[in-house]
């Protein structure tokens, strides 16, 4: 269908080729080369539409806006006025990724049009439609994405004015199947970013003063833009309603409470969301401006280090249908798109053989095993909460039961007594958030790996720095002692695999040239063998003293984000952003390839921690959403925890029968798992 943009016209649609409106016989072809099929909306100031530019051979998809002089009476003049002068601000910022590119603007029959670049992907209008509210993890990315571009558009004296989920389209691109994000990109400009803000026809110049002509949505519009004076930080409130809509469910209409005066969203919530992410969204949707933030700058400060679990996971967040429905930063893509093999180091000299899996190891547990599949009434015995509500990374337990350590945020490692809570110690070092800690397992040494790429050694009694591992040229995901405690080993963004020598800090091999991400670690004292879980949904085998390769495991078929060993060495235990967890036999006798493997399915998000009971008979895993659950290793679920609003890591005190959570909801929680 060709379509006639005179906003007079009763019959805009024509045949397919017609070059003449059959109604008021205005010309379908815009400019002699596009062809308008489509109705995207209609204002009071013109039209937004779907087209072709019949000009180029492959006759590319582009969008068109229109501004008509007529369609106000008071204003007009003015609106084009400013409009023309904002063409060249739109031509440079479509430069950015996240911003479609203004291929032309023109002048017909007394109409202005802007064409732009066509954005294929869903918007998050039509994603909460279709697969319903987002959880807290996608709000971090979504405000880890858009807050720089938006803080782009302010920098450029330009008020985008109409910010709503139907203006946010998440680009459809090979990459971006593979999942959650990374910031560094979040200030360079990667052609592959996923979330594009588009719709700049509302787009006024931040200097011009009140204005009498009101644009942009009413229900995500701050209260000085309906009275026509929109201010930069007008967006920050648009942004701000937008996300605690799409958390919700609900018209923003109807989350404020007009007697009370406040917003009311927290009670539309399926899932309670984080104090920390609450502060901001509270803050960005103040109708009063003075009390509102006043700069994106302000927000990415109160961020601080990084939004989201999102982003130590990886580089583009699965945004796609699939994740929707189940789990970024992710925070979080640790699986980058487009995986180029990179040539093998000298490290792998031999071949890798690919492990022979059978469908099962475990024997079917009888019939009132299942008894034990029942919910776990208040398993948490007490939620260790500080004055200052901190994300937390990681936690790992000290081999006497009695301290817990936790990685947070805020770049500290914090030592807390198990019991009652209380803050023994906090170690200060790192300039970013702490993504792993270790105890060794003499209980002398912890390790800590951090966003900012070094790993430290802390002495665990004084909490004093013993010194600083700088191997690594990005992000460190994971450090594990091995069972002796003479070295330890360690995985990061750059890809690669190091093992340093506790005593003396040497680096004693690193691993380049892995095919993908590295985004788990693991020792067994069996065979000396050492395990990575990769981006690619492998999980390679190593002799850790020698070196060598052994072989690769295949099952998951997504990124293998946490691997765990039984107390015995013998049982591997992975997670994967398949939402599977999945048991592996070490101790064949055929070589190091697994015997077999069991698949544990039920986990509503993608898996992010596990950890092994001290006596190997449980398995504990987390995921993204917050939900923990309990395998018994003679088959079956054991239970459900519940008690958690976002991403969780998982430690056992090798002591007693507690479990030991940490999460990005900033709080530790202790679960008794037995009596």
């Amino acid at each position: 269908m060709s379509y006639c943009t005179n906003p007079h016209c009763q019959k805009p649609e024509n045949l397919d080729r017609a070059t003449v409106c059959n109604n008021c016989e205005s010309n379908l072809l815009l400019k002699g080369r596009y062809r308008v099929f489509h109705t995207l909306g209609q204002s009071l100031t013109g039209g937004t539409f779907l087209a072709v530019d019949e000009d180029q051979p492959s006759q590319p998809r582009c969008v068109i806006q229109q501004f008509c002089a007529t369609a106000v009476t008071d204003g007009s003049t003015q609106l084009n006025r400013t409009f023309c002068g904002s063409t060249s601000v739109l031509d440079e910022l479509g430069k950015h990724p996240q911003i479609p590119k203004l291929l032309a603007s023109f002048e017909v029959e007394g109409c202005q049009y802007l064409v732009q670049e066509y954005i294929p992907g869903l918007n998050l209008a039509d994603r909460l439609s279709e697969k319903g509210v987002l959880k807290e993890i996608h709000i971090w990315y979504l405000l880890s994405e858009l807050l720089p571009v938006l803080e782009l558009v302010h920098d450029s004296q330009l008020i985008h004015q109409d910010i709503k989920p139907s203006n946010i389209i998440h680009r459809k691109t090979p990459q971006t199947s593979a999942a959650l994000a990374q910031k560094e990109h979040l200030h360079s400009w990667d052609e592959q970013s996923g979330l594009v803000l588009v719709d700049f026809g509302a787009a006024i110049r931040a200097n011009r003063g009140p204005h009498k002509t009101v644009t942009g949505s009413a229900e995500y519009a701050a209260p000085e833009q309906i009275k026509g004076e929109a201010i930069k930080s007008s967006d920050i409130y648009s942004l701000g309603v937008t996300c605690i809509h799409l958390l919700t469910g609900m018209s923003p209409f109807d989350l404020f409470d007009i007697k009370a005066d406040s917003w009311a969203w927290r009670h539309y919530l399926k899932v309670p969301v984080s104090t920390r992410l609450g502060r901001i969204l509270d803050k960005m949707v103040q109708r009063e401006p003075s009390k509102r933030y006043r700069s994106i700058e302000a927000i990415l400060t109160d961020m601080k280090y990084g939004p989201t679990p999102i982003d130590v996971i990886a580089s583009k967040p699965t945004w796609t249908l699939a994740m929707w429905g189940g789990a970024a930063v992710a925070l979080l893509s640790i699986v980058v798109g487009s995986r180029l093999p990179s040539p093998p180091s000298q490290a792998f000299t031999s071949g890798e053989p690919i492990s022979s899996i059978p469908k099962i190891r475990f024997n079917p547990p009888p019939m009132q095993d299942f008894n034990r599949q029942v919910s776990l009434e208040n398993p948490a015995v007490r939620t260790l909460a500080e004055q200052d509500q901190n994300p937390v990374w990681a936690v790992a337990v000290a081999p006497n039961g009695r301290v817990i350590v936790s990685g947070n945020n805020d770049g500290t490692i914090r030592l807390l007594h198990k019991r009652h809570g209380k803050v023994l110690k906090i170690l200060t070092g790192h300039l970013g958030p702490v993504w792993s800690v270790a105890v060794s397992p003499d209980g002398r040494t912890i390790a800590s790996g951090s966003a900012d790429g070094t790993i430290k050694l802390w002495n665990f009694y004084s909490g004093q720095l013993i010194r600083t591992l700088g191997g690594h040229t990005d992000g460190v995901f994971s450090v594990v002692f091995s069972p002796d405690g003479q070295a330890l080993a360690s995985v990061g963004k750059d890809n690669t695999l190091k093992l340093w020598q506790v005593e003396g800090g040497a680096e004693l091999q690193t691993f380049k040239g892995m095919p993908d991400e590295v985004h788990s670690v693991a020792f067994s004292a069996y065979k000396d063998t050492l395990f990575t879980g990769n981006g690619d949904g492998t999980i390679k085998m190593w002799n850790w003293k020698t070196g060598a390769f052994q072989a690769t495991l295949t099952g998951h078929v997504d990124a293998v984000s946490a691997l765990t060993v039984s107390p015995d060495g013998t049982i591997l235990g992975s997670g994967g952003w398949d939402n599977t967890v999945r048991i592996w036999d070490i101790t064949t006798e055929h070589g190091p390839q697994p015997s077999g493997e069991v698949t544990f399915t039920g986990h509503p998000d993608r898996i992010q921690s596990l950890a092994f009971s001290p006596d190997g008979a449980t398995l504990a895993s987390a995921d993204l959403s917050g939900t923990i659950k309990l395998w018994a290793m003679d088959g079956g679920e054991q239970g459900t925890l519940k008690g958690h609003s976002t991403w969780v890591e998982l430690a056992f005190n090798p002591q007693d029968k507690t479990l030991i959570s940490g999460s990005y909801d900033d709080t530790i929680k202790v679960w008794r798992l037995s009596p």
